[in-house]
């Protein structure tokens, strides 16, 4: 369960989607900060922008008006109980006091649970490197420029994107749909979904599909109507290891099979040089 004293205490992002222009400085922001290489499109690279070497994109869907269209950042969420923290094996992952969540790549072993675990699809992999590791957003102080932002927040001209205590932001977010209620929707993506996230969004259009982030509607025709205010780990308890057991079952049950056909050639090569010896010496 979460800490109520620690969250408190920890940051978030605000997005405002109503304010996006779309002009992407914050992902050239983050891209600059985090010396990233240019981002070559692979066929491995998803329709959200994301990869190995893009951490935040802007994505755009359908605006409330025919023809019109949002743009919608798009980054980890930073959530308050991380699915990618429960299910790594080598604890590469941590949720940091102030809010993000931080990955060690000089723990990981490459096995990617934490892609399989993320319920937003948000960990990639540097699937074009001879030695690949897992890349997503960091939000920690790498990213801090001059003031103590992020270097994403700074860059953003229109205000759509604040950081501060996530307490105070969620306040802020409420303020604004309160005092303009028919500039949102009444949701605060975030703030419970998933059992709550470090990265907040205000929209007049859904965001569900585009963050993944399922309706409470849907969920509830899913049959898990709690992830609408509880996370993946504290529904599945120690099921979120499911997959590195069968890994570790599977592979210990390979290298079992590997070591009796092993033995068993090499009986089978014994038994040949004997029975060659016998034939030379009649």
């Amino acid at each position: 369960m979460t800490d109520p004293g620690r969250q408190e205490k920890a940051k978030a992002i605000l997005t405002d989607v109503t304010l996006c222009i779309g002009c992407e400085r914050c992902v050239q922001a983050c891209s600059r900060q985090n010396n990233l290489p240019r981002d070559i499109p692979t066929r491995y690279k998803a329709k959200d922008g994301l990869s190995g070497r893009r951490y935040t994109s802007i994505v755009r869907i359908a605006g409330a008006k025919p023809g019109t269209f949002r743009s919608v950042r798009r980054q980890c969420m930073h959530c308050l109980e991380p699915a990618c923290l429960a299910a790594c094996l080598v604890g590469a992952f941590t949720k940091t006091a102030d809010g993000a969540v931080v990955y060690d790549d000089k723990k990981c072993i490459g096995c990617r649970y934490c892609m399989l675990a993320c319920p937003f699809m948000i960990p990639r992999y540097e699937y074009d490197l001879a030695l690949p590791y897992v890349r997503k957003c960091k939000m920690n102080e790498d990213c801090r420029v001059e003031g103590g932002m992020p270097a994403c927040v700074t860059a953003c001209p229109t205000g759509a994107t604040i950081f501060g205590p996530r307490e105070a932001l969620l306040k802020e977010a409420r303020r604004r749909i309160d005092e303009k209620p028919g500039r949102y929707q009444d949701h605060i993506y975030g703030a419970q979904d998933f059992g709550g996230t470090s990265v907040l969004y205000l929209s007049d259009v859904p965001l569900h599909d585009v963050l993944r982030m399922p309706s409470a509607k849907k969920l509830a025709k899913w049959r898990v109507p709690q992830l609408a205010t509880e996370s993946v780990p504290a529904q599945l308890g120690g099921w979120v290891l499911v997959t590195p057991v069968q890994f570790l079952a599977v592979s210990a049950g390979l290298g079992g099979l590997w070591a009796v056909r092993r033995r068993m050639k090499r009986a089978a090569e014994r038994a040949a040089a004997a029975a060659e010896d016998r034939g030379e010496q009649s």
